[in-house]
């Protein structure tokens, strides 16, 4: 086998050392050579990797600690808007309580009710069906959301905001309807005077005999005006037999009121007319014993005592 001789010169050196190596071994150290630097390498690129790696991790984590922080405070403020909601949740039923104790009180005092609350119900249904209807988009899998409470939160907090808004719709509907059926009301006497005949049974001032009264006598000087008690829209304006000029006002609600004996009428019919608009002049036309007028009111085609119109709503 073929050697190879390894000559070294040393600086300043007279004479030249020379070694001998089989050429297997140069073959061998230049391999091995070749193969430490390949490692040599590869750990040095594998360490640049790792490195790029932990600073990509430390962005990561990072950012996952501040998505954290952001989380909870938006939590938090979830959690402030809950509170917010449930104070709004309270109050309206308070409020909405005592608007139907009103309703309900005004409704057995006068005989008249609030409307239907079919739209109501309607309303109820149709978000009782929205509130069973995922608030996250379909092919999500909420389990593995990294921030699945505070989706369970907004939806809790959807919901009870949709809760609210029906309860104000309600309470809205509930304060319109009794805006509307207040100003139907004939509320207010419709002239200043005293009531010399009431509602009921009496003895005829002409006959002797008792007979029943259908509404209230309420004397004043001839020319007082009196007014419409409620908004309304007149229905007759001209003579009625025994009660001279005659006045019918519509107010809605199966509500009429009726006045006798004016001296003047001051509007026609058709005409609408507002609480506090003025109707007429008292006086003595028609069958009469003084100037006063003759003041009825209608709940549904029947007549009630005016007097328990004449209120004011607490």
């Amino acid at each position: 086998m073929q050697k190879i001789t390894i000559v070294l010169i040393p600086e300043n050196a007279r004479q030249s050392k020379q070694f001998k190596v089989s050429q297997w071994v140069v073959h061998g150290f230049i391999g091995a050579t070749v193969l430490a630097s390949l490692t040599f390498g590869y750990l040095i690129y594998d360490y640049m990797q790792l490195r790029t790696l932990r600073k990509t991790y430390q962005t990561i984590a990072a950012e996952n600690q501040g998505l954290r922080g952001e989380a909870n405070l938006l939590l938090s403020n979830l959690e402030e808007v809950k509170r917010s909601l449930k104070r709004v949740q309270d109050y309206s039923e308070k409020l909405g309580e005592l608007t139907q104790i009103k309703v309900k009180k005004f409704s057995v005092h006068t005989g008249i009710g609030p409307l239907s609350p079919n739209e109501y119900n309607h309303a109820k249904k149709e978000l009782a069906e929205k509130e069973d209807q995922q608030h996250i988009p379909a092919g999500i899998d909420v389990d593995r959301l990294m921030f699945r409470t505070v989706f369970e939160n907004m939806k809790q907090v959807g919901n009870n905001a949709n809760q609210n808004a029906l309860r104000l719709q309600k309470l809205l509907s509930t304060l319109s309807q009794q805006k509307s059926i207040l100003a139907s009301v004939p509320s207010i006497s419709p002239v200043e005077g005293w009531i010399t005949s009431g509602f009921g049974a009496r003895e005829s001032p002409f006959t002797g005999e008792h007979n029943l009264h259908m509404g209230l006598d309420i004397a004043a000087p001839v020319g007082t005006p009196f007014y419409a008690p409620a908004d309304g829209v007149v229905i007759f304006s001209g003579k009625k037999d025994g009660f001279g000029n005659f006045i019918m006002v519509a107010h809605g609600f199966g509500v009429i009121s009726r006045y006798g004996h004016s001296a003047e009428n001051l509007v026609e019919a058709g005409q609408r007319v507002a609480r506090g608009e003025q109707l007429g002049t008292v006086g003595m036309t028609g069958r009469t014993t003084g100037p006063h007028l003759h003041y009825e009111v209608m709940l549904n085609g029947t007549n009630v005592d005016p007097s328990r119109f004449i209120l004011s709503i607490q």
